[in-house]
């Protein structure tokens, strides 16, 4: 797990934002790695900037809120023929996954959960085919929360929230390309607070056991026909790809 990417919080004391910073290209990296060692197809080549966008701006949006959580996107575009999930764990693990979408109807699902607390879910209607408009969608129509985010082609990415009285109309009266910009000069003059830094990487929390117990948790008649006649059964996991082999023997299949 070499393919680390620290991300940073700070506060702009003058006017009142939080501002959270950070490159997803080691991600992305570590994506590479995660689909060779397990031997995943990796995205189509095509679907490579709207995959780098879409890590970097779910990362930052998790990144903004006072607590950890377990967030998962599930998301498609007008007029695409496939479909995203994101994953992203308290403990820093992210993943996502490129599927066939079950519908071209553009639709967004965004699923919550903070340890030991009921799962909250949401449903939007992507505006546009960008995940930064989605993220600061889901922050305006559900968190109610001010947002705007920048995500250069390398991979950079700026995440700016309104603080309760916070002065963000500072942020929106910047033309696009100059949040970043913005904010390198505020650190500059000493104008930003640093509140802490987060590492991310990617990985998924499936696991043999995991599956294991998933499949041990079926009802018989269901085992049954998952295995029918077959002495062994491949199972791909629904949040990275990667595959699982279960033996009728493993689980006791009758």
């Amino acid at each position: 797990m070499n393919h680390l990417a620290l991300y940073k919080r700070s506060l702009d004391q003058e006017h009142h934002l939080l501002v959270v910073r950070g490159n997803v290209a080691p991600m992305l990296a570590g994506m590479k790695a995660y689909h060779e060692r397990h031997g995943i197809e990796p995205p189509q080549p095509n679907l490579g900037p709207l995959t780098r966008e879409l890590l970097a701006a779910t990362a930052l949006g998790a990144l903004s809120l006072a607590e950890r959580e377990s967030w998962g996107w599930s998301l498609t575009f007008e007029g695409m023929d496939i479909g995203f999930f994101v994953g992203i764990e308290p403990e820093g693990m992210v993943c996502v996954r490129a599927r066939a979408a079950e519908t071209s109807r553009a639709s967004i699902m965004v699923q919550r959960q903070k340890e030991g607390m009921p799962m909250t879910q949401s449903h939007l209607r992507p505006r546009t085919r960008s995940p930064r408009d989605m993220v600061e969608q889901y922050f305006a129509e559900v968190v109610q929360t001010k947002t705007r985010l920048e995500i250069t082609e390398a991979g950079e990415g700026i995440l700016v929230h309104a603080l309760p009285g916070g002065r963000f109309d500072m942020v929106e009266a910047l033309e696009p390309g100059g949040v970043i910009r913005y904010f390198d000069s505020a650190a500059a003059a000493g104008r930003l607070r640093e509140l802490g830094e987060v590492v991310l990487f990617y990985e998924c929390r499936c696991s043999d056991e995991m599956v294991l117990d998933m499949i041990l948790g079926m009802p018989e008649p269901d085992l049954r026909e998952l295995f029918g006649d077959l002495p062994q059964i491949e199972i791909e996991c629904p949040r990275c790809g990667r595959r699982y082999s279960m033996a009728r023997t493993d689980v006791s299949v009758h």
